[in-house]
């Protein structure tokens, strides 16, 4: 087994030669290139994808939920440095997909800079590049496209539970009026084998509007929180241990 130790659930324990990579001042978040290469370059990514589930041992429930959902922003584990690239690109239709992604992906030579092609929407690094970042998330939701986001913030491979959430990633939902919903990865045992991943759909969840914006944010994290932590109750194995360090 595999062993990994942290000090804080902040811990990035997977990392890059380009993790220090930054955006620019005056970044464009705007959709790059032409549309015919964002569509060939999504087709692509598709492909990629459903190779990815069919070879990896992957079960999905309730995956139908995102194939007929509109708008909405999506929540997931963030356990898996390649699944969690693609399998949301699997379940949801290709030419909506958009995922918020750390500027270090964007520093991967060759690779990174097409990502942006894919639906990589980099998160701001400073107060001045919020503004268009807020309005390139305000502009796809409202052309009915959905936005997936991981709260954990880091990858942490094969971790068997749920770690805090930023609640600052709860607030596209009640901004923007749309519903939230959950990709959860659990892992079942297999012999002399990498885990099976069962991964489970859940939503739509929309927190009463009748409370104030900051009370819906909460209301809606301990939502999600609450369905995903239920999920990952039944992961079976430990295939990476995980150990906390004194400081």
């Amino acid at each position: 087994m595999r062993q990994k130790t942290y000090r804080t659930f902040h811990d990035d324990l997977v990392t890059s030669r380009h993790q220090d990579w930054q955006l620019p001042a005056d970044y464009d978040w705007r959709l790059p290139g032409r549309a015919w290469q964002r569509r060939w370059f999504r087709r692509l990514a598709k492909g990629i994808s459903r190779l990815y589930v069919h070879t990896h041992a992957i079960t999905i429930k309730n995956g139908w939920r995102l194939t007929t959902a509109g708008p909405c922003v999506v929540y997931g584990n963030h356990t898996q440095p390649t699944g969690d690239v693609l399998l949301p690109l699997y379940l949801g239709a290709t030419q909506r997909f958009n995922v918020l992604a750390s500027p270090a992906n964007l520093g991967i030579p060759v690779i990174g800079p097409l990502t942006v092609f894919g639906g990589a929407v980099p998160t701001p690094q400073t107060l001045t590049q919020m503004r268009a970042f807020r309005h390139a998330v305000h502009q796809k939701l409202a052309a009915g496209e959905w936005l997936m986001v991981y709260p954990e913030e880091h990858v942490w491979p094969y971790y068997p539970g749920i770690r805090p959430f930023n609640s600052g990633a709860f607030h596209f939902p009640i901004g923007e009026r749309v519903p939230a919903y959950t990709i959860t990865v659990t892992y079942r045992r297999r012999w002399l084998r990498h885990p099976r991943q069962v991964v489970y759909v859940d939503g739509p969840f929309r927190p009463d509007p009748r409370l104030s914006p900051k009370q819906q944010q909460r209301q809606l994290a301990q939502m999600v929180t609450a369905c995903m932590a239920k999920r990952t109750a039944t992961t079976n194995v430990s295939y990476v241990h995980y150990e906390e360090v004194s400081r």
